[in-house]
């Protein structure tokens, strides 16, 4: 398949194939097996209907239009604007390929590249403006103005991947290193970080599994989450044969990482997922996805559902929904994380449990240990108490 040669992630996958399924039923209704204007307009026209404060559908439905001309060997339908064709002195061009084929070479995924390329062409960009060609030539002002002039174009989620993929870029490129260590700032947070969920709110929802209210396909997205701490998009894409009942674990490949995972079937969780597949699941769908649609024609859940399934959980325990993520799956994984730390899994493992690589990514997971963290605080000094209480 196409898609998958280029290296693209699951989710992105599965994208591709929502808006081909959507692209079929509108020829269906038009009675249509070609490709015309009109019939492509309309196309366009229903995406921008769906997410009508997105773009989100609209975009995808083009790339998809291009990616089958691709297959075919016919021209693009749409002509996506190359930002690095604007890029006017040649021999930054130039280096902006060969930092292009040197991400390939050390096999990065197809989004991770898009991603780094996407911050050295806006860079590039801002030197080709001011005319500077040559990296002794960039002052550290150069790149105070350049994330000056960013930033007033890009939210502050997007900024704070900027530094580390800026960085990368500069030290490839041999950029002096008073440049490559002014480029590691970091940019303000004005978004809270989404915290652990609380241990009384994780034991009311056990408890609500437990109890008759819910239907089974929620109860069985909830115990995983709460068991495992998995990503909703690993969990929605979960399939009958990821799961060996004889050795009682549970093997997939990860979206977000592309790295394997085994995870242990524990009793309540098989139980949970065979009274799912057993008594609700739809009969005859031809899926290998575990969790589908309760109505036809029946297609696999989106990641979002388990944040909805979550929320209204709480809600039904009596737990206000509380904004700024606190009570979203990922304050449930964090959660989970910090009482394995907490009992005293070390930072690798409760790493590994979760399917992080880098045990880095554990840092904030450790806010529950507050005994642990109140044992390694140095006492305030006495001049600084007193200037505290002033």
């Amino acid at each position: 398949m196409q898609v998958k040669a280029k290296g693209y992630s699951q989710s992105t996958i599965w994208h591709y194939n929502e808006r081909f399924r959507d692209l079929q039923h509108g020829a269906a209704l038009f009675g249509t097996e070609k490709l015309s204007g009109e019939f492509i307009a309309q196309y366009i026209k229903e995406g921008k209907q769906k997410s009508p404060k997105l773009t989100g559908s609209s975009v995808q439905r083009k790339s998809l239009l291009n990616l089958i001309a691709t297959a075919v060997n016919t021209a693009h339908i749409f002509v996506n604007g190359n930002e690095a064709d604007n890029i006017q002195i040649k021999s930054l061009r130039e280096n902006l390929h060969s930092y292009e084929q040197h991400l390939r070479d050390q096999e990065k995924r197809y989004e991770t590249i898009k991603s780094y390329l996407q911050v050295a062409t806006k860079f590039l960009l801002y030197l080709d403006r001011i005319k500077k060609s040559n990296p002794t030539e960039v002052m550290v002002i150069d790149i105070r103005e350049f994330i000056t002039d960013l930033s007033s174009k890009w939210s502050p989620r997007s900024m704070r991947i900027v530094p580390s993929l800026l960085k990368t870029y500069l030290k490839f490129a041999e950029y002096p290193i008073d440049i490559v260590l002014f480029s590691s700032f970091r940019t303000p947070c004005k978004s809270k970080p989404v915290r652990a969920m609380s241990f009384e709110n994780t034991e009311a929802l056990w408890k609500y599994i437990e109890g008759d209210d819910g239907d089974l396909r929620s109860k069985a997205i909830m115990t995983i989450l709460l068991a495992t701490g998995m990503r909703p998009v690993d969990i929605t894409e979960l399939k009958l044969d990821d799961i060996n009942w004889d050795n009682d674990n549970i093997s997939f490949i990860q979206s977000k990482t592309g790295e394997g995972m085994n995870i242990k079937l524990f009793p309540v969780m098989g139980s949970a997922i065979i009274r799912y597949i057993t008594e609700e699941r739809p009969k005859g769908t031809g899926s290998k996805l575990i969790f589908l649609t309760k109505k036809a024609p029946y297609r696999r859940l989106t990641p979002s559902i388990c944040g909805h399934i979550l929320k209204v959980a709480l809600e039904k325990i009596g737990v206000a929904f509380v904004a700024n993520g606190l009570h979203c799956p990922r304050a449930v994984r964090r959660s989970l994380v910090s009482r394995m730390i907490a009992k005293g899994v070390p930072v690798q493992k409760a790493a590994a449990a979760i399917g992080h690589v880098d045990e880095k990514s554990v840092d904030l997971y450790t806010e529950l240990d507050v005994k642990k963290m109140r044992s390694i605080c140095l006492p305030i000094p006495n001049p600084m108490k007193e200037w505290l209480s002033t």
